[in-house]
């Protein structure tokens, strides 16, 4: 790993006001560049300390205080809005945020971006969007399959918050069974909520075991369209570390399996052993390839936090060993397959005339939807193969013809000839939100 991810991870997990501690020794024309590392992955108030005697420190301090208000804000904006559902009767789980925050040895030191919850009763979640739209919190125009987004101003401060109210815990897959598995975990019928306190306020939260379940879903939908950055590896390190007692493991591990994401599961659990200090006997029986570990972890250091522009990314249905001309065809074959056919061997003849079409349609969605061009999604390409390789994902889970990329369109099929074609095109996405 570069040196300098390894002196910056230093810093995140080296308690500073502890005396003993082997403290990173900082070089001064580092400071700079890991000034910059902490800023993009939003870990600020862990490395102030760092910079106390520096000119970059006011800077950092600014910052850091902008986040802690931020945490503050929301906190008050989650407040208000689970009241005014509780109020009408409608009970909603806190997704993430100030959640996931409480588990933190600071809770404001944890970046904030908006407010999560989710309804998984479909009357109650109808039911919730119309008391919204009542109280003030408008239409936030956003492509989503698994929830609906809300703008909340607060007339004092003219500050506005979003709210994502999620029907479902992360978007569709296209590999049917991984879907099947989340929507009956986290079905009304099978999901006790727990209470949590937070901020002298009390909120419905999901069980311990399903809320490990979900974070590394959360994690492989960020890390197959965009990347994420340090932050959501703290936020499980944290959580399991507190709640290590009550998760049961044996149920984590059959989730992961059924839904083939053992692996990444297994990735996450030994990089925060190794770089986030979490106890070794926290699942102890769980293990990953040192090296692999290291080459994640650098990966989700470069992406910084929750990654670039995921408008551009391509994401196939297989963890390909080399990328080449005819792996570029094969996967065009395979999605164009698994749109328009039920059976893999139906209607060959028609096959010459749909690879054009769906030729012609990847290149609409690379220069109107990506915004990019051809070669450069064909990099890109190559790049989240990488990353499947890396932690053995997909290349299990999808039998041929069967894509398990993600959609987030929400309404995937449409009367518009042109949003068919959108669908069509090799099963690429149109967009992320998290």
């Amino acid at each position: 790993m570069d040196s300098l991810y390894n002196t910056y991870l230093k810093m995140l997990t080296t308690p500073f006001d502890d005396p003993s501690s082997d403290l990173p020794d900082i070089s001064p024309e580092d400071y700079p560049a890991l000034f910059a590392l902490a800023d993009r992955h939003c870990t600020l108030p862990f490395v102030l300390p760092y910079f106390r005697n520096t000119g970059l420190y006011p800077q950092i301090l600014q910052k850091s205080k902008h986040m802690m208000l931020n945490y503050y804000q929301i906190d008050q904006f989650t407040r208000r809005t689970v009241s005014l559902l509780e109020k009408h009767g409608i009970t909603c789980f806190v997704m993430k945020g100030i959640s996931l925050a409480a588990s933190y040895p600071v809770p404001e030191y944890r970046k904030l971006g908006d407010l999560d919850l989710y309804i998984n009763d479909k009357d109650a979640f109808h039911c919730a969007e119309q008391i919204l739209h009542e109280n003030g919190y408008l239409d936030e125009e956003e492509l989503s399959d698994h929830h609906t987004t809300y703008r909340y101003m607060f007339e004092k401060t003219g500050r506005s918050f979003l709210l994502e109210l999620h029907y479902r815990v992360v978007g569709v897959y296209q590999y049917k069974p991984a879907n099947q598995l989340i929507d009956e975990v986290f079905s009304a019928e099978n999901l006790k909520a727990e209470t949590q306190e937070i901020n002298g306020s009390s909120y419905h939260v999901f069980p311990p075991a399903e809320y490990v379940f979900y974070m590394i879903h959360h994690m492989l939908k960020h890390y197959l369209y965009s990347g994420f950055g340090i932050r959501l590896l703290f936020d499980f390190s944290f959580y399991l570390e507190q709640h290590a007692q009550e998760v049961d493991f044996a149920k984590i591990h059959s989730w992961c399996q059924k839904s083939h994401i053992l692996h990444l599961y297994e990735s996450v659990l030994e990089t925060c052993r190794i770089y986030l200090n979490l106890p070794e006997m926290i699942d102890p029986d769980v293990h990953y390839d040192l090296s692999d570990c290291d080459a994640f972890l650098s990966r989700i250091l470069e992406d910084g936090d929750l990654g670039a522009d995921v408008s551009q990314e391509l994401v196939g249905s297989h963890s390909y060993k080399k990328v080449n001309l005819l792996t570029y065809f094969r996967e065009g074959h395979l999605q164009m397959k698994s749109t328009f056919f039920q059976k893999q061997d139906a209607v060959r003849f028609c096959w010459p005339v749909l690879w054009p079409i769906t030729f012609f349609c990847f290149l609409k969605n690379t220069y109107t939807l990506r915004n990019t061009t051809f070669l450069e999604t064909l990099q890109r390409f190559k790049e989240s193969n990488q990353k499947t390789q890396l932690i053995r994902i997909l290349k299990t889970a999808i039998p041929d013809g069967v894509a398990a990329c993600i959609y987030t369109s929400r309404n995937p099929v449409s009367d518009n000839f042109s949003s068919i074609l959108c669908w069509i095109s090799c099963g690429f996405r149109w967009t992320a939100t998290d």
